[in-house]
């Protein structure tokens, strides 16, 4: 166990410290600390200069719990896609419905990597709010978004069975001719990962 001297060295370091290699491993020296007393220096982290360095702090702070909450939203409009990415995750193992709305707007990000980590983060927080988001990004143009966006609409089904299906036959329902033809090929994605966890 890391004595109060080592705590207060690895925080004047992460404060301190001109090279992000030095700030990024004083990150990640607190994370294995599990302390909530960390959670203030890593939360001024995510406004350090280097990337690296916020993004570690993202990934921390989603073991962090809800302190970490309103940081973690900003921090999902980083300027670098791996700290929205990093954030995203956090936020979904925080699992704290008020970034249900702020990783739906994820969901449209530039880079594919964020969409599918607030794929998973939605399907994780599990609130039906992002059925009708997820069905949209099932029809992602990466695969991989897809493949999340399908797993999460299946863990919403399994969860809320009779409002996740009646949403899903009234989304397909509204949709054009030609787009029902194309989102019934992507439901098949959906109905195999439901069909994994019925089994």
């Amino acid at each position: 166990m890391a004595s109060k001297e080592d705590l207060k060295r690895l925080i004047e370091a992460l404060k301190d410290a001109k090279d992000s290699i030095v700030r990024a491993k004083a990150v990640k020296a607190l994370g294995d600390r599990n302390d909530l007393s960390v959670v203030e220096p890593l939360i001024q982290a995510l406004k350090d200069e280097h990337w690296d360095v916020r993004r570690r702090a993202a990934w921390v702070l989603g073991n962090m719990g809800e302190p970490a909450v309103e940081p973690l939203l900003q921090a999902l409009k980083d300027e670098h896609w791996d700290v929205r990415r990093k954030a995203a995750w956090a936020l979904g193992n925080i699992s704290d419905a008020r970034a249900i709305g702020p990783l739906i707007q994820a969901l449209r990000d530039e880079y594919p990597d964020v969409r599918e980590e607030a794929a998973w983060a939605l399907g994780n927080i599990g609130n039906i709010q992002a059925i009708e988001p997820l069905l949209h990004a099932l029809r992602d143009e990466y695969p991989d978004v897809r493949r999340q966006a399908a797993r999460s609409l299946a863990v919403l089904t399994v969860s809320s069975e009779e409002i996740a299906k009646s949403m899903i036959h009234d989304y397909e329902s509204n949709l054009e001719e030609q787009d029902r033809d194309s989102f019934r090929k992507s439901k098949k994605l959906y109905e195999q990962e439901l069909k994994k966890l019925q089994d």
